[in-house]
């Protein structure tokens, strides 16, 4: 079973997206781009994932659900879980981790919480653009205590990659990494022979989704976590670019 994924997308409740990112919206989009499953990873919460699972039931798309933590160096990674319940565990334990700084909306967007049907259910008060206080490398440990799947997200973008804001790979990065689109003979040359390399589009805005996204080859598994675990280390990922 090969599905076409697309496992870094944002919604209105990240800071930085568009507010015509909501989940019934981006499973919208996602179908009619073509895309088999989708993952919701928020900046650092999943308060929007039950509303992302339920849309993308009505969609017919299968879904993971997660977070893009940002670790004290800011460099951003991916947090996936199986189920809503499981990343909004997560998101709960990273919220203690996270600066009491209150958002500003006027300044830095609004956070808005919402159902499938796009009804605003909250605002979420504590700006969620900032930087947690826990250390890159303990970051992949947490994640998998929780019973989730960990990678570095972009790692080749100078600004909130691992490489750019720390200048190496630690070895605490494991076996997944994820590349953009600008840099993929470098990448691929550099970390390919030993690493399995993923593209998400990062979707901030609708007609950015799946605009890179990544073929996975799932054999014969049911989808599930563990089974996306399998075939990522199987290396049975192919990056897909519809755009330069």
């Amino acid at each position: 079973m090969k599905l076409r994924c697309d496992f870094h997308l944002h919604s209105c409740l990240s800071p930085c997206a568009d507010l015509g990112m909501s989940p019934s919206a981006i499973a919208e989009a996602a179908r009619a781009a073509g895309l088999d499953a989708v993952a919701l990873t928020d900046h650092n919460t999943a308060r929007n994932t039950p509303a992302f699972a339920e849309a993308c039931r009505r969609a017919g798309l299968r879904a993971f659900y997660g977070l893009e933590v940002s670790t004290v160096e800011e460099v951003h990674c991916i947090a996936l879980f199986g189920t809503p319940d499981a990343a909004l565990a997560f998101g709960a334990t990273l919220y203690d981790r996270l600066p009491d700084f209150p958002n500003i909306p006027e300044k830095l967007g609004d956070q808005p919480v919402v159902d499938a049907d796009e009804n605003i259910l909250d605002f979420e008060p504590r700006y969620l653009g900032s930087s947690t206080d826990i250390p890159y490398t303990e970051l992949p440990a947490l994640v998998e205590a929780a019973g989730g799947l960990f990678w570095p997200a972009h790692i080749d973008r100078p600004a909130s990659g691992v490489l750019g804001q720390l200048g190496t790979l630690p070895p605490e990065s494991g076996p997944i990494l994820e590349i953009t689109r600008h840099n993929v003979a470098s990448m691929t040359a550099a970390y390919g022979p030993t690493h399995t390399l993923l593209t998400s589009s990062d979707a901030h805005f609708l007609p950015d989704i799946a605009s890179t996204h990544t073929l996975i080859d799932f054999g014969d598994s049911p989808f599930s976590l563990p089974a996306l675990r399998s075939a990522l280390l199987r290396r049975s990922a192919t990056p897909v670019f519809h755009r330069p």
